[in-house]
């Protein structure tokens, strides 16, 4: 037994299924204990894609995904998806090689401080002394990844320690606790819901992470509030839901008289709390204590599992359907919107308007069936087919959250179907995402991992470039190639189709599809677009 060896044996007793690497000198030998111990080690062609990958693993699993890298280049090749992970408080445990211990200070390859530069951006950044450190860092660094609100660690694990000789040490047990809302603010709740004429409810990513998760549907059901859904909460309703809404939230939150933020910042997405009307009550419920005190204040407040009131009030509240006239009303807007959008995703003209290709992908999907994970990469094409796509479940959508980052598609394909094997798997790229990480269609490839994915190919980085010419009267290195990004896939090995025709998008889909099934690997449909209005004026800071 080694220190590398040790390291094994614990991740398979804490339940990871994979390891996401690229490998390095320094960490070779918690290979070893993987393979020994029954972890798949999964190998990318970059760090990025690896920690994206554990990302995924682990927004999808439930338990924290892990990722190993090298010293020097390779942590800080990864740092962009720790960061990611920060800000959609996703649990990760990211393992950075480094140097020997007894080289430190000496100038030894790849030696950096890393710890220093992961400190901000993770829940806790430590190297382990020692090798006999080990179960407990580890058990220390999940339980920090679950603990309040999930988010990234890094443990760092030098290459003396790893190689080292080790007793064989069982896994210590880790537990995480989130708080419950008190008795005092669900009843304040409760009050504020029955004197409410146009409530409102936002669910957010820690709605995925709440001990009452399975009980969200039964919770809507008797409130009877109008519900949106944003982050890692979409899906969480189903396909269809007759209090979930999609197309009129803005209208929405400009005539509520009640808005209850269930794990939701008051960030860019709701314009830092401006589009919630001043007169309204606003009910705060989050895990983080930093995030109740940003911009806006509640009237009521609570650091808490948000489901956990939301649960409590549901089950002294009988809504009699006392909201209906305020639902309706709320369907009227829902449906103007949602009307026109479809008028104009019926369009047949060539190139393809991108509203067809959503509509389009958000129909072949629906008629796969439930167990379906949507990945979104990218920014103006998976703005608009967020209106479209209907997720099933809570995990069936993954977007990198409100860092922005692109580049997550593949690696966040790779990572949930390797969790979710029974899933068909697609990535809606824009074409510029898709320059990020498409060599991960390499590691598919070689790894056997199946999943579809589409690029929307209007070659440009249109959300920016649409704010630049109104501005500027002109665009400036917004411009990209009409490339046939279906060829780069074949050339890897996976299956690529180019489509230029609106009524050739179904059938490229369902042969896509039946490759992947066949062949145990990818594919890409490369859709060539043109432009839409539909979301002018999106562009967030």
């Amino acid at each position: 037994m080694t220190g590398g060896r040790l390291v094994g044996k614990i991740l398979a007793k804490y339940g990871v299924k994979n390891l996401h690497t690229l490998c390095g000198g320094h960490i070779m030998e918690i290979y070893e204990g993987c393979a020994d111990y029954g972890v798949r080690v999964v190998d990318y062609r970059h760090e990025q894609a690896a920690v994206f990958a554990a990302d995924a693993a682990g927004r999808v699993s439930g338990i924290p995904g892990v990722a190993a890298v090298t010293a020097g280049p390779g942590v800080m090749n990864g740092v962009t998806g720790v960061a990611n992970a920060w800000r959609a408080q996703s649990p990760l445990i990211l393992i950075g090689g480094q140097a020997p211990t007894f080289l430190r200070g000496k100038g030894a390859l790849q030696e950096l401080d890393h710890v220093s530069v992961l400190k901000p951006i993770t829940k806790w950044a430590v190297q382990v002394p020692d090798v006999s450190s080990i179960p407990d860092y580890l058990s220390r660094a999940f339980r920090a990844a679950m603990d309040g609100v999930p988010g990234p660690v890094y443990i760092e694990i030098p290459m003396d320690i790893l190689f080292s000789p080790s007793e064989d040490i069982s896994a210590l047990e880790y537990s995480f606790t989130r708080p419950r809302a008190s008795e005092k603010t669900v009843q304040e709740i409760l009050s504020a819901i029955r004197r409410s004429q146009k409530p409102v409810i936002i669910m957010g990513s820690q709605i995925a992470w709440s001990s009452f998760k399975d009980k969200v549907k039964d919770i809507v059901d008797k409130l009877g509030i109008p519900v949106f859904l944003n982050g890692l909460a979409r899906g969480c309703l189903g396909k269809e839901h007759p209090l979930l809404f999609r197309f009129c939230r803005k209208q929405a939150l400009a005539n509520a008289d009640l808005v209850i933020l269930a794990g939701v910042p008051l960030d860019f997405r709701l314009d830092y709390g401006r589009q919630i009307r001043d007169e309204a009550f606003l009910v705060r419920l989050d895990l983080d204590p930093e995030e109740l005190r940003r911009n806006r204040e509640g009237n009521i407040s609570e650091v808490c599992d948000p489901l956990s009131a939301l649960a409590g009030v549901a089950e002294r509240f009988d809504n009699s359907n006392r909201f209906e006239k305020w639902v309706d009303e709320l369907k009227s807007y829902e449906d103007v919107r949602r009307r026109n959008s479809y008028q104009e995703a019926s369009q047949d003209k060539i190139p393809i308007n991108p509203l067809r290709l959503c509509r389009d992908l958000a129909d072949f999907i629906d008629s796969i069936g439930e167990k379906v994970i949507i990945v979104g990469d990218g920014g103006d094409i998976v703005g608009s087919a967020a209106y479209f796509l209907k997720p099933t479940h809570l995990g069936g959508w993954l977007d990198p959250g409100p860092l922005g980052t692109l580049g997550v598609g593949a690696p966040f394909a790779i990572g949930a179907k390797l969790e979710k094997p029974d899933h068909e798997v697609f990535v809606l790229f824009g074409d510029g995402a898709f320059g990020f990480n498409a060599f991960e269609y390499d590691t598919a490839v070689r790894l056997e991992i199946p999943f579809v994915g589409v690029i929307g190919l209007d070659g440009a980085w249109t959300q920016i470039k649409r704010a630049q010419v109104p501005m500027y009267g002109r665009a400036i290195a917004t411009d990209l190639a009409y490339t046939r990004y279906d060829k780069v896939v074949e050339a890897l090995g996976g299956y690529g189709e180019y489509v230029e025709n609106p009524s050739d998008i179904i059938p490229a889909l369902s042969r896509a599809l039946e490759f992947s099934r066949k062949n145990k690997k990818p594919s890409c449909v490369n859709v060539r677009i043109g432009e839409t209005e539909f979301r002018k004026g999106s562009i967030s800071m």
